[in-house]
Order: C-alpha cells, then structure tokens, then sequence
C-alpha cells in the first residue's frame, strides 16, 4: 500500500470514528405538549433539532388528556424528559410535586431576567421556579378601523377607557342595524377570561383567590366592566347571538368587518391577515377605567422537566436554550408567534406589521391568575366566573352577580 493509501485510510478511520463517537454521546429527549399548542412547540423542537446534536421526540397530548396523563405518568415513573401544557396548570403541579426544581439555572440565565413577569409569576411556587414560558400568547383589542372613520371617530385612535369602548360602540351601531360596536361570546367562560378580566385587573381589581382565605373580585374594576357589558347588551350594541355563543364565534364575528371592537387573542392576526386581507383594523391594549391603565391575559404554554426525567441534565440546556435569543426570534417571531421575553417585540420579522409588535409588547404588561382549580373556578360551563359574568349581563343584577361569584370561588379555592 502507498503512503497517499494509507494515509487516505487513516483519514477515513478517523471520520468514521470521529462520527460514530458523536452518534454515541447524543441523545434524544421526549417531549409532551398539549394538542393546542402543538404548532409553536414544533417550530421550537424543530430548531432546536437542526442546531443540535442532541435531539428531541415530540408527543402530541389532547388537551383534556394532559393533566391526568402526566399526573399518572409521574406516579407511575414513566415521564417524558420535558413537557409543555397550558401556563394555568403550574400552581396544581407545583404544588403536586410533578416537577423539577429549575430556580439556580434560572437566576443564573442572564435571559430570564427579561422574561415577562407574568410567566416568573405563574411557575413560582414556595419562593421556587419550575418552569419557564414556552410558546405564548396574549389577549389584546381590535378595532375596525373602517368603521370608525365612517362613524366619525378617529380610526388610528383605539379606545383608552372601559368607557370610551361603550361611547364609541353606540357611534358605530349608529352606522346600521347590522353593524355593531362590541362583541362577545357571552357563553365562554375561556374567552371571557381571555379578554374581559384584563380590563377588570387594569382597572385595579384583584380576581380569584389562591386559597379559601384570600380576596377574590375586589376592586371597583369587576363592577365597571360588568357595568359597561351590561349596558352594552341593554342597548344593542352587541350582537343577539352573542348570549349563547360558547366560544364558536370568539374569532369569526370580527371577520365579518361588522363589528367595531373586541377583545380577542394575538393568533387572530394571522387569521385576519389570511382570511380578510382587507379587513383594515387595529391592535392596542385593552384598557381600564382610566386612561393608561391597560392589562392583557397572558396565556399560551410553560415548559417544564416532570420529576423523573431520564435527560435532565439535557433538558435542563434545552429550556436555558429556549430563553435565548435565537430560539425566541428563529424560533418564534420568525414564525409569528409572540417571545416570552418583551424586550424582542422590536424585531425583524414583526418590523413590517407594527399590529404584531403592540401584541408581543402586550404581554409585557399582561397578568395571569395564580390559582389551584383554575377548571373548576373558571373554565367549567357551571363555574362561577360564568355564571358571574351571564347573571350580571344577561339578567342585570351586577351586585348580586359579584357577590354569588366571590363566595362560590372562595369556597372552591379552599377545597
């Protein structure tokens, strides 16, 4: 053999070497994420596959089946290395002991300080972190810009109060009996959560109790916004067949461009933007009682390592990763999806639709309810934030309404 053969040869040996040796020192980690937030992870997963050696295995949950599935998978031993589900359910696993304490690597990435304080917040139990925010979003309002131009209001001035949506709403019905000023699913406990109680907390309220001893519903807030709605529904301003709606019209009454304002969700931008791209309409805070007061619902997903995980170690880099810049920008933004961190709403891919910056800053402002039973107190079609909301609306007795809820929802969070 000549020397160039065998030099050719130890070259080959050495590649091959060198790549049986990366292909035994990675790994691949398992990972949960609930059904509905599926698209987000896979953007995030993805990228992280593309730029890493170590790779991840993402398992769809349907959301119902999440909170039972990682509940029995932790007793049984039989977790996934990491798992993302909806940002409400932190307290009942915190506090169940299904995840891992997460506070040094947290305090120690410098990326965390940034991050929205509503997802420090949440996934804080006991003066300990257990999580981060993943794949957000975030409650904001919309306008028609058209209608307001043609109802002689300022069509790049949104509304700055709880009552200059009512004053605005009534210009607008104004236009036609067909037009309407405001919307709402008046039979969703989710979206009303979503998008009316940001209001109520911008205002100055506190909402639901973290246990059977602590205020719920205080403030004057609760009560203007009821208020407001009320008289909204009273007067026409809202559509009829927004009293029974249990969230199947949250998104497509806007669409139709006649209605004037909502609340809704940031992943309605992308519909907009795809179904009716000349639907002319604006993003902004939703407001409280004062002018400057405003508030969001922050939701969307956290990740978090269940007690188990057999990568911890590798998890753990995965979720200091996913605070970086390039996951929260390639990752998210590139993809039109929301950072957790706010200080990244000014960027590149959001630079040609300011709409989608004033919804990335949203959720710098925002809160989330730090509570156990969040289904029970709220989400359920019985729970007493629904009910709350139809008896103060529909019937009209606000006080009574409040009342009834804070006692019904402090009676729950002491169970």
């Amino acid at each position: 053999m000549t020397l160039g053969r065998t030099c050719g040869a130890v070259a080959a040996m050495l590649v091959a070497s060198s790549a049986f040796a990366t292909a035994a020192l990675s790994d691949t980690m398992t990972m949960w994420v609930r059904a509905s937030g599926v698209n987000a992870a896979t953007h995030m997963v993805d990228l992280w596959n593309a730029t890493h050696p170590d790779k991840i295995e993402l398992t769809t949950i349907p959301d119902n089946q999440m909170v039972t599935k990682l509940a029995t998978g932790v007793q049984a031993g039989e977790v996934p290395d990491l798992v993302s589900f909806d940002l409400i359910y932190m307290p009942d696993f915190m506090k169940a002991g299904f995840l891992t304490d997460l506070t040094d690597d947290l305090k120690a990435n410098p990326n965390y300080a940034s991050v929205a304080q509503a997802y420090k917040d949440i996934a804080t139990y006991e003066g300990k972190i257990y999580g981060a925010g993943f794949t957000p979003d975030v409650s904001i309002l919309v306008w028609n810009k058209d209608l307001f131009k043609k109802a002689g209001l300022d069509p790049d001035k949104p509304p700055q109060t709880i009552g200059e949506i009512h004053e605005d709403a009534k210009k607008i019905h104004a236009l036609g009996p067909d037009i309407y000023g405001f919307y709402f699913s008046g039979s969703c406990p989710g979206c009303n959560i979503f998008t009316a109680s940001p209001m109520m907390v911008a205002a100055g309220s506190k909402m639901l109790p973290a246990n059977g001893d602590d205020d719920a519903l205080t403030g004057e807030g609760v009560k203007d916004v009821l208020e407001a709605y009320k008289e909204m529904w009273s007067e026409g301003l809202v559509p009829k067949s927004a009293q029974t709606d249990n969230g199947a019209n949250f998104t497509s009454e806007f669409k139709t461009g006649k209605i004037g304002i909502q609340g809704t969700g940031g992943f309605l931008l992308s519909d907009l933007k795809k179904e009716v791209p000349d639907l002319n309409f604006g993003v902004a805070f939703l407001p409280g009682a004062k002018e400057g007061q405003v508030s969001s619902f922050v939701g969307g997903d956290v990740v978090a390592i269940p007690k188990g995980s057999k990568h911890e170690a590798l998890a753990r880099k995965f979720i200091a990763w996913e605070l970086s810049d390039e996951a929260q920008l390639e990752g998210l933004a590139k993809n039109n999806i929301v950072p957790s961190r706010p200080a990244l709403a000014d960027n590149k891919y959001f630079a040609a639709d300011p709409r989608v910056v004033v919804t990335a800053k949203a959720i710098g402002v925002g809160y989330v309810p730090w509570v156990y039973h969040f289904a029970d107190m709220v989400n359920s079609d019985s729970s007493p934030w629904i009910n709350m909301f139809q008896r103060a609306i529909f019937d009209g007795d606000v006080d009574g309404a409040i009342s009834e809820g804070r006692s019904k929802m402090k009676e729950i969070a002491g169970e």
